[in-house]
């Protein structure tokens, strides 16, 4: 391993001006005989090898930036306290690896864990921790990204950095010690879930299960998807190639090293309490499946026939009579051992079919709980090979029978996973933002359901200043998806909350999975002829209402726009949806949108978009307004609204999108110089043929989007110019090439932009969907009518109506029922006494009456 010359790197920053540019820093030394400190850090601004060794040869103003940074200064402390320690060397990951160098990256890698253990002391600086002392409660207000504790105990490298040493030292940002394992492996507990002996004398002392070493990473994270894994190959003995690239695959890798190395079938009880089901590969996605595995234990090969037995009285499973015939044949057909081969992993296990699912069954592995209780899993047999399962009922009352099994471990190449794309810009307009996901975080705005599986993921919303709160559902379950809408009205005190609410709403959701499918969409003829369908869940003592669009299933890729809008209340409920229309495809454009008249179809950037001739009117690109019969009458234009939003127009974020425009190259039309000219295809056989064309499209951004939905509440049901098309000259021909001058001039007419000399002749004109409106229930329209009219003469004490209105208040708070358990209720009689008091002191005696009314006629 290449270590630093700790002397060499204290002289050098001493007199850097004076040391010769060729002292060396570095030097190869064997780990296994050399004396060193070793340091453990959260990275940030931080200095390379290149750097280290070169920095003598830098310029002036290079050399002292590279000093400046906060990584070069733990490099100097770690020094520091090296020296002050007697240590000669120190590892630093940063600059003693050559990360130019696949090979040395890989080769470091491999061996950290090595190099951590056999070093002499680790100092683990918690940059973040200002104070004198070990932080040793939860702050959630300091530590809000990191679940309320340090930064360095959510990170994935720093596990095996934290069990691996002899000895380590915890130092705070000012490089004052702060603790060390030994003294604070109680606390240490507590933050990490690892038990204190293994904190106090490593992995050697008492192995622990392959699911309890996964539990303690389950809620780690690291920058890079595939380190998850590769962080973990030390604590499990392992070793294999870096692939960076391979995403979530690294994981998977790392687990059939693990089955090459160990026997313990503790790998496979990944969610052992059905919390986060995934249906299929047998093999965790990634360390949070293990979340709940912290109490399971290996149970060893010699035991495990007796722990079955036990199982199997439990449940009254025995007829005791021919219990000992039966582990008469367990023992025989016990084979503790699993290879993983092109058919699945391969492995005797005991299994117990479902009494109405003759298809799955239970199986029982060779790992217990604290209490002693045995793991089981659900596996459904999918022709030879057998996938994890979930949620069946009951077993039947048989012996568990040793069968050898093919599961499956690598994802179906013949699955069609359903892909999501949420669009929440329009949320955080006011001011509702994403906090949490459930059970699996969100890449790239990217929800992604298998297909062949019941599955969930839950989104929560919120938003601080309104307290409010709601969560989205997008699942699959029985070939047919569903979006699902729910709200609480508890708002949380605490960060952490967001993960409590996440996971009751996925409880909630998953049990009634059922109920939500959208189960009439493909085949009522009424739904399958819209394109979207809007969920619209008004939040409790708020003015907001949640709004889901989402297209439909069987088109396998989802655009999903998620919309918080000012709602009255008189909205139907979250069970209910409602239709509309959006295009599946087109440009990329801020938000859903269903473009009108679309009669002419071009190619921009070799994408296929649908536009319409701009007869009869001048438009401009961005211009809204109304639009009817094929007419558009201009209203505004958001780019000459951007200045009053406090927008920049001139920012080229917010200028146009150009686009090359290109003809449909199997229309069987010839024309001379087509390199200069499109031609437009055209239902009717009316084709366009423009010269040097130009494509002019709105931007996707959130500036934009903001801007829509901040236009939104003016600009209802109007429609926005979302595409132009600008050329110097154009024509009509029919569908052999011949010219058709009958309708080219009425077009150029209205068409012509003067300043420029050019020409408009196409332009896509769409409803966005932030600016439609559903109409309001009718039925709750209704009811808030009467509320006011009855509250109206109940307040003016109408007496022709008064009688009536108490009896509707009456009715609909069921007065009359509770009277049966409180005695009369006399509020109404009293409220006319409470409005015509003087003053506040009489008004509060007469509340006293009203209230003394009603607990003396209460009947106990």
């Amino acid at each position: 391993m290449r270590l630093l010359d700790v002397q060499a790197v204290l002289d050098r920053e001493k007199d850097i001006q004076r040391t010769d540019p060729e002292t060396e820093v570095l030097k190869d030394l064997d780990d296994k005989t050399t004396r060193y400190a070793i340091l453990s850090h959260r990275w940030g601004t931080e200095v390379s090898y290149k750097e280290i060794t070169k920095l003598l040869k830098m310029t002036g103003r290079k050399r002292d930036e590279v000093r400046q940074r906060d990584g070069y200064q733990k490099i100097i402390k770690s020094c520091e306290q090296a020296m002050k320690d007697g240590y000669k060397w120190l590892w630093v990951d940063t600059c003693c690896i050559d990360k130019r160098s696949s090979s040395e990256l890989s080769e470091a890698i491999n061996s950290m864990y090595r190099w951590y253990q056999n070093s002499q002391v680790c100092y683990a600086y918690l940059g973040d921790v200002e104070e004198s002392s070990f932080p040793s409660e939860r702050n959630n207000n300091k530590f809000s990204k990191s679940r309320g504790w340090p930064e360095w105990f959510v990170r994935g490298w720093t596990l095996q950095e934290l069990i691996a040493p002899k000895r380590v030292e915890f130092f705070n940002r000012n490089w004052m010690c702060i603790g060390n394992l030994r003294r604070l492996a109680s606390a240490l507990e507590k933050i990490t879930r690892i038990p204190a002996n293994i904190l106090g004398h490593g992995l050697t002392s008492e192995r622990p299960s392959i699911a309890q070493i996964m539990s303690w990473a389950a809620d780690r994270q690291t920058t890079r998807v595939e380190d998850r894994a590769y962080s973990l190959m030390g604590l499990f003995g392992v070793s294999m190639p870096m692939l960076y690239g391979e995403g979530e695959k690294a994981f998977q890798r790392l687990q059939l090293e693990i089955m090459r190395a160990s026997n313990d079938q503790s790998i496979f009880a990944w969610d052992p309490y059905g919390r986060m089901p995934r249906y299929g590969n047998v093999l965790a996605d990634d360390p949070s499946y293990f979340q709940d595995c912290s109490d399971i234990q290996k149970v060893e090969s010699d035991q495990f026939i007796d722990k079955l037995t036990g199982y199997v009285q439990l449940h009254e499973l025995s007829d005791h009579e021919s219990e000992s015939e039966w582990r008469q044949a367990a023992h025989s057909q016990q084979m503790p051992g699993f290879v993983a081969t092109n058919a699945g992993i391969q492995i005797w296990l005991p299994v117990i079919p479902y009494r109405d699912y003759p298809s799955v069954f239970k199986v029982i592995l060779a790992c217990s709980d604290s209490d002693g209780n045995l793991i089981t899993i659900d596996l459904a047999s999918r022709g030879s090979t057998y996938d994890r399962s979930f949620n069946a009922t009951e077993i039947r009352n048989t012996y568990p029978l040793f069968r050898r099994l093919h599961i499956t471990y690598s994802p179906d190449a013949n699955e069609t996973p359903c892909h999501l794309t949420i669009d929440d810009r329009g949320a955080s307009c006011h001011g509702f933002t994403r906090r949490s996901t459930f059970p699996r975080e969100i890449i790239n705005d990217t929800v992604t359901l298998s297909s062949r599986t019941n599955d969930l993921v839950v989104v929560v919303y919120a938003n601080d200043d309104t307290r409010s709160r709601f969560a989205i559902g997008f699942g699959y379950f029985s070939g047919q998806g569903w979006v699902h809408v729910a709200h609480d009205e508890r708002f949380p005190t605490q960060e952490g909350h967001w993960l409590d609410l996440d996971r009751k709403v996925y409880d909630v959701m998953w049990n009634a999975r059922a109920q939500h499918p959208l189960r009439n969409e493909p085949g009522n003829n009424n739904r399958s002829r819209y394109d979207n369908f809007v969920k619209h869940a008004h939040l409790p003592q708020s003015i907001w209402a949640a709004r889901v669009v989402w297209g439909r299933w069987d088109e396998g890729n989802l655009k999903v726009m998620v919309d918080v809008e000012q709602c009255p209340g008189c909205c139907v409920g979250p069970l209910e949806w409602t239709a509309t229309y959006n295009d599946r495809d087109g440009l990329d454009i801020p938000g859903l949108m269903k473009t009108v008249h679309n009669s002419h179809g071009l190619k921009l950037d070799n994408l296929r978009v649908q536009l319409d001739e701009c007869s009869g009117q001048r438009i401009s690109l961005g211009d809204y307004g109304d639009c009817s019969n094929g007419n558009f009458k201009r209203h505004g234009n958001i780019f000459e609204d951007m200045p009053t939003l406090d927008i920049d127009p001139t920012d080229t974020a917010n200028c146009p999108v150009v686009f090359r425009v290109s003809g449909d190259e199997d229309l069987p039309i010839y024309l001379p110089n087509q390199s200069n000219l499109a031609v437009t295809s055209h239902k009717g056989g009316n084709h366009l043929v423009l010269y040097h064309p130009i494509g002019l499209s709105i931007p996707n951004n959130q500036q934009l989007m903001l801007q829509l939905k901040a236009l939104s509440t003016r600009l209802i049901d109007k429609y926005l110019v979302t595409t132009v098309i600008h050329c110097s000259e154009f024509y009509v021909v029919d569908s052999r090439g011949k010219l058709r001058d009958t309708k080219a001039p009425a077009l150029k007419t209205y068409s012509r932009i003067t300043e420029t000399d050019l020409y408009t002749p196409l332009c896509a004109i769409a409803s966005p969907q932030v600016w439609r409106r559903e109409p309001a229930c009718a039925h709750r329209r209704e009811q808030f009518k009467s509320i006011r009219e009855h509250f109206f003469d109940l307040v003016n004490m109408n007496r022709r109506t008064t009688d009536e209105a108490i009896r509707f208040f009456s009715d609909m708070f069921g007065l009359e029922a509770l009277g049966k358990y409180t005695g009369k209720i006399e509020f109404f009689e009293k409220l006319s006494l409470m409005r015509k008091s003087e003053s506040p002191r009489e008004s509060s005696e007469d509340a006293a009456k009203v209230c003394w009314c009603t607990v003396r006629n209460r009947r106990f």
